[in-house]
């Protein structure tokens, strides 16, 4: 399986919720119908201390908590950089408190009673992009440890140049181009640099795919 790969299917990926037993409990009945992994909480805390921030999947999240628990969690994945979603739950929205609660990262906004059919649609989309979101983190860590010579030879293959052109291009040997696209390829997961640019360019999980026709190839 190449390292960056979207074989990892939707509904593979988990669904937490924190809120009250009732709407929880009814909730991951709702999502599980879909074939959705949900994992329920009764508190902020109790989410953090147990789940990992730097994976994907999306958070169904209380925003009427009565303690700051529903901004500390909000708080923890923004100083993480996760890739989680989350969707925030109100017995009470206002207009107000609806944009406070995108202001804060929040992807989406539901009044409870919440519409099954609605919340599902939502969380599959939440999912995709938190999938991606975890994808271009993974990118991310591993051209940070490109060294000056790999990322240029790693930006002039997304541009489609062959071995002999970058050599001539870098004055070195073909030989030694080809030495430092084999690391890169390593490092990669044998994913194909054009690939790993795509996945950072996306700003969506619907994105066209590229057609491809004019990128070179050896």
């Amino acid at each position: 399986m190449d390292k960056f790969s979207n074989s990892v299917e939707i509904s593979e990926l988990p669904v937490w919720v924190i809120d009250d037993d009732d709407v929880r409990f009814s909730i991951r009945f709702a999502l599980a119908t879909h074939n959705l992994t949900v994992e329920t909480f009764a508190s902020g805390r109790a989410f953090l201390s147990t789940i990992r921030l730097d994976q994907p999947g999306c958070l169904l999240l209380n925003m009427d908590m009565r303690t700051s628990e529903g901004t500390d969690v909000l708080r923890a994945l923004t100083e993480a950089g996760s890739p989680i979603q989350v969707i925030g739950l109100s017995g009470h929205a206002t207009v107000r408190s609806a944009v406070t609660a995108m202001e804060r990262g929040v992807s989406g906004f539901f009044e409870k009673p919440v519409d099954p059919e609605e919340l599902v649609q939502k969380v599959t989309r939440c999912l995709a992009a938190s999938k991606l979101a975890f994808a271009k983190y993974r990118i991310r860590e591993v051209l940070q440890t490109f060294s000056r010579r790999e990322a240029q030879i790693f930006e002039l293959t997304c541009q489609g140049l062959t071995s002999a052109e970058m050599a001539e291009k870098l004055f070195l040997s073909q030989r030694t181009v080809e030495v430092h696209r084999a690391h890169i390829g390593k490092r990669l997961g044998n994913t194909p640099p054009i690939a790993v640019l795509y996945t950072l360019l996306k700003s969506s999980p619907d994105d066209p795919p590229l057609a491809g026709k004019n990128v070179k190839r050896e």
